[in-house]
């Protein structure tokens, strides 16, 4: 693909790839995640994202292993082809959310287990661990009822919209 080729879907994913960068993250993987989610048809090939994305084999294949592991990402068969194809997990958004929730109820109780070493001693000694425990609490009931939340918000507007 030349580069006068590429349009705003292309940019989108670079737009994205420099997300994923500015929080740390490898911006392949971003740029990728990107293409995923606007790309026709749904999946694609290894080639077709080296191509689209003008990257090489190497690193579609470092970014898929990323993107799998962490469960965006997964092999879809296509009847009568060989090659190996790969779209969004569907469900992603929703256990992402599910795992930051998970996430904050271990940091909760990594935080209770530090208030109880330091119990006892001045309020000044355990103020940054209750802070701590207290926005992971906070954050961990709030990410539960985001599923519930959710699950409503996508029913209502799929009712509104006609869709299953």
């Amino acid at each position: 693909m030349d580069v006068s080729e590429r349009g705003p879907l292309h940019e989108y994913a670079d737009e994205v790839g420099l997300f994923f960068e500015s929080t740390g993250l490898p911006r392949v993987p971003g740029r990728i995640l990107g293409w995923l989610l606007v790309c026709e048809p749904a999946h694609q090939s290894a080639e077709e994202l080296m191509e689209a994305l003008q990257v090489s084999r190497g690193a579609v294949s470092m970014a898929m292993r990323m993107l799998r592991t962490a469960g965006a990402v997964e092999r879809h068969h296509v009847p009568g082809q060989r090659r190996v194809f790969y779209r969004i997990q569907p469900g992603f958004w929703l256990r992402e959310a599910e795992d930051k929730a998970r996430l904050a109820g271990q940091w909760r109780k990594l935080t209770e287990r530090g208030l109880d070493l330091v119990a006892g001693k001045p309020a000044s000694s355990s103020a940054r661990l209750r802070e701590a425990h207290d926005m992971y609490a906070f954050l961990e009931r709030e990410y539960a009822r985001i599923k519930d939340l959710w699950l409503h918000e996508r029913e209502t507007r799929q009712q509104r919209e006609g869709q299953p």
